[in-house]
């Protein structure tokens, strides 16, 4: 039988029924009535005859399918079905980590989960990296603690914790669903990967403060007025990271003095109101002037927000310039906290509101009373202090 060219199979003309033409050994080509050319490779299997679709002419040209044709024939002089091969092929392709990863976090994370930013973050960031195309089935506990090693590596035993913690759910979820009989990471201690963690307790004190924020105000950096700004507002508000990150200035109200946190950006999935004082107001005018984003921080471009670790990166830089080590953004909030007792002695109940804080159950009654007043007093008096103390900047 004559070979397929690409001029032949090119001028190969539609008629009324489809109609194919072969090469020899099964390699076939079908031409249907509106001109479709579909590569086939026919041949019979258990007593039956098999069409199996190898491509259509002419994205698969006529080299490319003969060898997906030869692929498939050596298969089948093996005495096997090649058509069971291929989906067993495309099952396993299909069945790795990183389409676990994926269904789980699409139909039960997002489902279940107030706050799923941070779970997606770890996924896109670290285990499709590291893992996402090993197959779940044969994944094994070793895979899992290398991938785990990577990050403690770059500095970042307690993300690897939070990883290995992810990734505990995930496999219970493929376990439950029976894609496989075992959880691989179910015996990973955390002390065996980012070590056991202690609670911080770190707190700048106000000399501390003011030496960072008088380096910030000053020309011996290059870092950007939204993260400079952003560090300085995390500390007159007690606001989390992520939630200055992702906020919007829709969020704002300049003349009431508010801003007012989304339940999705807040932890506890509650919408929370922050007193802005004046300090915090001319910090959040001094970016609005320079964005057109509607994130108050925007990111690389300005219809996303700023990177995850782009201030405490920021943060990492500070600390070798002013030999203030060990401190965090998160630090920056529990500084907050700490000075407005200890310094300013405000009520407790009056600062875990200003922290967004649910109270105990023992103090239930304070939960529906926002307390708005006496915050606006509390962070009027910590903007005030911070400004006396940076009063002498240069």
């Amino acid at each position: 039988m004559e070979k397929f060219t690409h001029n032949k199979i090119a001028n190969l003309s539609a008629e009324k029924n489809r109609y194919h033409i072969t090469e020899g050994n099964g390699f076939c080509l079908r031409v249907s009535p509106k001109g479709t050319k579909t590569w086939f490779y026919r041949y019979k299997f258990g007593g039956k005859e098999k069409w199996l679709t190898i491509g259509n002419f002419p994205v698969m040209g006529v080299a490319e399918a003969r060898k997906a044709f030869n692929d498939l024939w050596e298969i089948r002089q093996s005495d096997q079905d090649p058509e069971e091969i291929i989906q067993k092929k495309l099952l396993q392709k299909n069945n790795n980590v990183k389409t676990l990863v994926s269904d789980w976090y699409n139909n039960y994370i997002v489902k279940h989960r107030k706050q799923p930013q941070q779970i997606k973050q770890q996924i896109d960031a670290d285990i499709i990296p590291l893992l996402g195309t090993l197959e779940i089935e044969k994944i094994q506990p070793r895979d899992i603690s290398k991938a785990l090693d990577n990050i403690v590596q770059r500095g970042s035993p307690v993300h690897a914790n939070k990883v290995l913690s992810t990734l505990k759910q995930a496999f219970n979820y493929a376990v439950s669903r029976g894609e496989i009989t075992i959880n691989p990471a179910i015996n990973i201690r955390a002390r065996d990967i980012g070590g056991l963690e202690k609670p911080r307790d770190r707190n700048l004190d106000l000399d501390e403060i003011k030496k960072i924020w008088l380096f910030l105000d000053s020309d011996e950096h290059s870092i950007s007025i939204q993260i400079k700004n952003a560090i300085k507002i995390i500390l007159l508000t007690g606001a989390r990271t992520g939630e200055l990150r992702l906020a919007k200035w829709s969020e704002f109200n300049f003349d009431k003095s508010l801003w007012i946190i989304p339940p999705e950006n807040n932890k506890i999935g509650l919408s929370m109101k922050i007193h802005l004082s004046e300090l915090t107001k001319k910090l959040l005018l001094e970016i609005k002037e320079i964005t057109l984003s509607n994130f108050v921080l925007a990111g690389v471009d300005d219809d996303s927000p700023l990177g995850d670790k782009s201030i405490s990166k920021a943060i990492q830089r500070i600390q070798k310039r002013v030999g203030i080590p060990q401190w965090t953004a998160h630090d920056l909030r529990r500084t907050f906290a700490t000075q407005l007792g200890e310094t300013l002695r405000i009520d407790p109940v009056v600062i875990e509101k200003c922290l967004g804080h649910k109270m105990p159950k023992i103090m239930a009654t304070y939960n529906k009373d926002e307390m708005l007043y006496q915050r606006k007093e509390a962070l009027d008096k910590w903007g005030s202090l911070i400004e006396e103390l940076t009063i002498t900047k240069q």
